[in-house]
């Protein structure tokens, strides 16, 4: 028998993503200590290289979000400005599309943020891209 080498679907990868990023924010550990209690993920490159890039550029991806949101950063709901940390690092780092990109942000906050959470996303990423900052 062969074994099956099953690619991470990187939408699953995206939501694993956040919810590490936000076990992250709201225990206090570090990437490290986290990653310990994720078995899961091991073997998963896109989520694990997701992660470290995000959590390893954080300060600049906060400085683009801190000139593009109406709101200090420490005054967005926790998900979703870790959602827009995910975007902005594929935006800035990876190069993803854009369509892309904020589509997938705004899925993630229509299924685990706050209600209108979405618009303010949207918003906040419509505008990085028209300014080209990521």
């Amino acid at each position: 028998m062969t074994q099956s080498t099953k690619t991470p679907s990187p939408t699953r990868s995206r939501d694993k993503a956040l919810q590490t990023l936000y076990e992250i924010e709201i225990s206090g550990q570090d990437l490290k200590q986290v990653l310990k209690n994720h078995s899961l993920g091991k073997n998963n490159l896109f989520y694990k290289e997701m992660l470290k890039g995000v959590v390893d550029v954080k300060e600049k991806i906060d400085e683009v979000l801190s000139k593009n949101s109406d709101r200090p950063i420490e005054r967005l709901d926790s998900i979703e400005r870790n959602i827009l940390r995910i975007a902005i690092y594929e935006l800035q780092i990876k190069k993803v599309d854009s369509l892309v990109v904020i589509s997938e942000a705004i899925r993630m906050s229509k299924k685990y943020g706050s209600s209108g959470g979405y618009k303010l996303i949207n918003g906040i990423l419509d505008n990085i891209v028209k300014k080209n900052q990521a």
